[in-house]
């Protein structure tokens, strides 16, 4: 949990644990999603930027929706710092798609073609990111005591760190804490890394038996949506506020998304039923680099 690792010469850019990891994600997905790619007879040549661009889009604007959300100001001297848990993910998420369209339109490259390679490659970062925010302390857990669901799996974090100076501050008397470290918490971004796990092997599995383009993309985004919805959002310690019943915002949100990756797959699936050749697009197209 060390705060800093170093500073980039000349730009004062500090390099902290978090940081590394996403970038290692960052670097992961890129060469996993053009792996991907080329088995899929796509351009890797176009597609390589497409995916620069895509994430370097997602990044702004998911730390621009973090720093909205905590009321603070869109300076470039936040919006370039990368703190743990500093990012809105989902916004971050849509403006990578949004970006990965209008790349791929551009340079007449299907779309779904491309989001069946980029699913599980950006799947993988996520264990990856959420890995680093679990040793980077950010995003932790609510408080899980003993007769707790899960309180064989919870973990405590040292002085310092963001759920001890919570504890410490607003739970003075919470049952485990100490003086050197936080009340046991549950490890959701482990909960998050795990389901991130499963979609890229999901993806990956479903990808030897698609029946159509964009089939490995809505299974992965379906894991996602399920897993947050169901381990991480009810669980994290500043859960969004109870919006329909027992549902919370995010996970309203989270299951809309669901059902309109339901639907999106019926519709798919019926389309590669009437027409199966134009649904089998990694076969190869106008698209695919010749020689």
């Amino acid at each position: 949990m060390a705060p800093e690792l170093f500073t980039l010469p000349g730009l004062g850019w500090a390099i902290t644990p978090y940081g590394l990891a996403v970038a290692v994600a960052l670097v992961t997905s890129w060469l996993v999603a053009l792996i991907l790619a080329r088995r899929d007879k796509l351009p890797t040549e176009v597609l390589g930027t497409v995916f620069v661009l895509s994430a370097i889009f997602g990044l702004l604007v998911a730390r621009a929706g973090y720093l909205l959300q905590q009321g603070q100001g869109l300076e470039l001297s936040h919006l370039r710092s990368l703190p743990a848990g500093g990012l809105a993910v989902f916004g971050g998420l849509f403006a990578a798609l949004a970006v990965a369209a209008i790349g791929c339109r551009r340079f007449r490259v299907p779309t779904l073609a491309w989001l069946d390679c980029w699913a599980p490659a950006v799947a993988l970062g996520g264990v990856i990111e959420r890995v680093g925010a679990f040793f980077a302390g950010a995003d932790f857990g609510m408080y899980v005591g003993p007769g707790d669901w899960g309180h064989v799996l919870g973990v405590t974090y040292p002085e310092g760190s963001p759920a001890f100076m919570l504890h410490t501050a607003a739970f003075p008397g919470l049952p485990g804490l100490t003086e050197t470290t936080s009340a046991p918490v549950h490890p959701v971004q482990l909960y998050l890394a795990a389901t991130c796990a499963v979609a890229f092997l999901v993806g990956l599995g479903l990808r030897r038996r698609r029946r159509f383009s964009g089939q490995a993309f809505l299974a992965v985004a379906a894991v996602f949506l399920l897993g947050r919805a169901v381990l991480f959002e009810p669980l994290r310690f500043d859960a969004s506020p109870l919006a329909l019943g027992p549902l919370r915002v995010q996970q309203v949100s989270g299951l809309g998304l669901l059902l309109v990756s339901a639907i999106a797959w019926r519709m798919l699936a019926a389309r590669a039923t009437a027409r199966p050749s134009e649904a089998r697009q990694w076969e190869g197209g106008p698209w695919t680099p010749r020689g």
